[in-house]
């Protein structure tokens, strides 16, 4: 990751130097959309206290079909700085043609996995899913992990259930306060 950050930082300046220069329009708008990506990832992935939040959107090309594929970790930091393996979670976020919005969720407690796959057609992929979910284990397990479950939600119905509940964007969180204790 630390590699990725100083590539951003050497693309940032080179982006913005062609900015500056006289190019075509089409050259232009794409400079600044890269431009406005990088910043924005720049921005999103932070440290707060001894949470760390990394942000990763790439472009994806599957099939005839163009779309971002975002990727987010955060998680306590180790004494080296690192995302904990132990204790951290990943968000996963892709729009499929057929499938539409795809979003994984995968807690990790203590080298203890828990998935939550959420998507329209949760129950087609359940059915889908089944018959992989011995080997997921067998694997994770092979990485001295354990899967605790994985779990299919329509965002509809999880929407109708958590009619109390009101999510935070990410990018609104806030900073970090509180105390971590360890009993």
């Amino acid at each position: 990751m630390t590699e990725f950050t100083k590539d951003l930082e050497t693309l940032k300046p080179l982006l913005l130097k062609l900015l500056n220069e006289q190019i075509p329009g089409a050259i232009k708008e794409m400079a600044e959309q890269i431009l406005n990506r990088i910043t924005a990832q720049q921005i999103l992935s932070q440290e707060n206290g001894p949470i760390q939040n990394l942000l990763l959107t790439l472009p994806l090309n599957l099939g005839s079909t163009q779309t971002d594929l975002t990727l987010q970790w955060s998680g306590r930091k180790t004494k080296d700085g690192k995302i904990d393996p132990n204790y951290c979670r990943v968000l996963f976020y892709l729009e499929l043609e057929r499938l539409k919005e795809m979003v994984i969720d995968m807690q990790v407690q203590n080298r203890i996995i828990k998935v939550t796959v959420i998507n329209g057609y949760g129950a087609v992929l359940e059915e889908a899913a089944d018959q992989y979910l011995d080997l997921l284990r067998e694997n994770l397990e092979k990485m001295d992990y354990k899967l605790s479950g994985v779990s299919f939600v329509n965002p509809v119905n999880g929407k109708k259930r958590d009619k109390g509940l009101k999510s935070v964007p990410f990018s609104e969180t806030g900073p970090y306060s509180g105390v971590d204790i360890r009993i």
